[in-house]
């Protein structure tokens, strides 16, 4: 069930999954394969973000760099596992923001 969190704390929470992400990055510099730390999709009024869920290939075509999806599992088992991000959607209507409680709960605990 999705329940609504205050703006401050949601970016406090995205922040923190992000700096994992990167962290996590960071240790795979040199691959060319990173989980992307966050994608954001819009639909109609409302805003869905996904943290951590996506793998991609970061390649460059004619000097521009573009990120190829590669999937929402880890494409190399050679990787190191990724963070322990619970999967987590947040939906952002106008000024409300929501998010799944047991993912919450989660990040809380």
């Amino acid at each position: 069930m999705l329940v609504r969190v205050p703006q401050e704390g949601l970016e406090r929470i995205i922040e923190g999954l992000k700096r994992k992400v990167y962290d996590y990055n960071s240790s795979l510099r040199g691959t060319g394969v990173y989980l992307k730390p966050y994608h954001i999709v819009k639909k109609g009024w409302k805003t869905y973000v996904y943290v951590g869920r996506y793998w991609y290939h970061l390649e460059r075509v004619n000097g521009k760099l573009r990120w190829r999806y590669l999937g929402k599992s880890k494409p190399f088992p050679h990787l190191p596992d990724p963070p322990a991000i619970p999967e987590l959607t947040i939906v952002i209507e106008g000024k409300e923001c929501y998010v799944d409680d047991k993912a919450l709960e989660q990040l809380e605990g």
